[in-house]
């Protein structure tokens, strides 16, 4: 027999089970993604080993692993170009070191490489794209700049030929604020 009770019990236990199914599906969203991240953190520090043992082919391998993931964030994606970087300097492919390198400022521009810790070889090639990155920040830089100061000048004379057109006394210039005009 159905009564008022039973109903409103199984719209409940309806909605209760809806509810339990959203929590299992976008509950488990945000370990699915730190999972992710995290793993191409571990692959990015294997890939980091591999390169200093001379396994070349292995690191290779991780790096293009973390790079193909979506979930890859920005500054993981610049430190797997920093290594590709080196993996390619290692293979002696100086063109495609540069362009890792250059990717990872465009991603990072902050980040650098300890000379420390690598060949003179890899600080040569890493600071000669370094300083071209920089010139052309500043060129560009400077260019938006006068863009914008351009535009600012053109802004200005308009307004002012506007005030000035549009009205005034009988002389045609607008008497200064706060002067009775005569």
């Amino acid at each position: 027999m159905i009564t008022p009770g039973s109903i409103i019990r199984n719209a409940f236990v309806n909605r209760l089970g809806k509810c339990l199914f959203l929590i299992l599906i976008f509950g488990t969203f945000p370990v699915t993604v730190a999972q992710a991240q995290d793993s191409c953190e571990v692959e990015l520090k294997e890939a980091d080993q591999k390169y200093r043992s001379g396994e070349f082919n292995a690191a290779l391998a991780l790096i293009n692993g973390c790079l193909s993931r979506k979930e890859a964030t920005q500054q993981d994606q610049a430190w797997a170009y920093k290594l590709l970087g080196k993996v390619y300097i290692a293979r002696e492919n100086t063109g495609d070191a540069k362009r890792a390198f250059r990717t990872m400022l465009e991603l990072n521009p902050q980040m650098t490489l300890d000379a420390t810790q690598e060949t003179p070889e890899v600080m040569a090639i890493f600071n000669e794209v370094k300083m071209a990155f920089e010139q052309q920040r500043l060129r560009t830089g400077k260019s938006r700049k006068w863009l914008w100061i351009g535009a600012g000048g053109l802004t200005a004379a308009g307004i002012t030929a506007a005030i000035i057109l549009k009205g005034g006394n009988e002389e045609g210039f607008v008497p200064p604020p706060g002067r009775p005009p005569r």
